[in-house]
């Protein structure tokens, strides 16, 4: 795969959105602003204040930052829990959120790359990497990351989902399209009822990225 024409035009878009769509599966939603349970803004200032090195605390304001789209005040307050005890596996995820929001993709695949040489398996993180470097226009090495996913565990559909639109959106001749077409057909077999099924199969028909040039040749016919 040559990955020619990524950078511009539709093809860009396209993988754009994967790495939105990407980002969004794998970390969960803040707490919207009208949510009427857990403690509020200020109940948690006034916890903070009583108590600046609670854990919990630093978290939960770093979530209510979150929702009201405060970015940068939301990252401090999660760094603060992170250094102060709360889980990474919880912190994480949330943290990469807003750093990509703010378009910092360079600061949040550092934290990825931190997170996966101590938890390789951490598949979640993977992912988000793999959408930060198609944010990066650096499909080649975004391409390496879905393949490592699909080794960890062949039986996860939506890896070979992602990486055949990869393939679909920068194919350049017939044998680009037939391995976008594989993927697919592979993401068919494993999830046939799957929430991407329906549209899976009528890109498989009518998208034109993924139609053969040249069709391969008929079977003989048996007389």
């Amino acid at each position: 795969m040559s990955f020619t024409g990524t950078g511009t035009g539709t093809g860009r878009g396209q993988i754009l959105l994967l790495a939105t769509t990407v980002l969004l599966a794998a970390c969960p939603p803040p707490a919207t602003k009208t949510s009427t349970t857990g403690p509020t803004p200020s109940s948690l200032e006034a916890k903070l204040v009583a108590n600046p090195n609670d854990a919990r605390v630093n978290f939960d304001l770093g979530r209510s930052a979150e929702a009201t789209g405060d970015t940068l005040r939301a990252e401090q307050y999660y760094l603060r829990a992170e250094a102060l005890g709360h889980p990474q596996a919880e912190v994480l995820p949330r943290l990469l959120r807003v750093l990509a929001q703010a378009q910092r993709y360079h600061e949040a695949l550092r934290r990825c790359d931190e997170r996966l040489r101590v938890q390789p398996e951490d598949r979640d993180t993977r992912y988000v990497k793999s959408a930060l470097l198609l944010a990066l226009e650096r499909p080649r090495e975004a391409e390496r990351e879905l393949q490592t996913l699909i080794r960890q565990k062949p039986a996860d559909p939506e890896a070979y989902l992602l990486l055949g639109r990869l393939y679909r959106d920068s194919a350049a001749d017939d044998k680009d399209r037939a391995q976008a077409r594989a993927l697919y057909e592979k993401y068919l077999a494993l999830a046939p009822e799957g929430a991407d099924a329906a549209s899976v199969r009528f890109e498989l028909v009518d998208d034109p990225r993924l139609q053969l040039v040249t069709p391969p040749p008929s079977p003989p016919v048996t007389p």
